[in-house]
């Protein structure tokens, strides 16, 4: 949790954003994360910290601190134009990648220990 809050709070400074960003790590059976504009919460999935590194943790929050600051929830044109200030639609594409085997991986490892 403390890693993720680090990575937060810096990236709310280096991408300018002037508000507080609350964080919580929850359970969440078909998001990776999401941002609630009116709330400021973010929501972290607990089975992201657990399985994924740094950089994959500071991709998927910059991608939902993108969607906050152009106040959007799709990936249009200006979701795209702040998200290639920090990564080409390349590294993008790979980062997301290897997020969903990741986590894919995960859940089914959990499933086999489970029965």
């Amino acid at each position: 949790m403390e890693r993720v809050k680090k990575i937060l709070n810096e990236l709310i400074k280096e991408m300018d954003i002037d508000k507080t960003i609350k964080l919580i790590i929850v359970p969440m059976r078909q998001k990776v994360a999401s941002l609630s504009f009116k709330t400021k919460l973010l929501r972290l999935n607990h089975k992201a910290v657990k399985v994924l590194n740094s950089e994959e943790i500071r991709y998927i929050l910059i991608h939902e601190l993108i969607h906050f600051k152009v106040k959007d929830i799709n990936h249009g044109s200006l979701f795209l134009r702040e998200l290639e200030k920090h990564y080409t639609l390349e590294e993008a594409y790979n980062f997301e990648i290897e997020i969903i085997k990741k986590l894919l991986e995960s859940y089914k490892i959990e499933k086999i220990s489970l029965s």
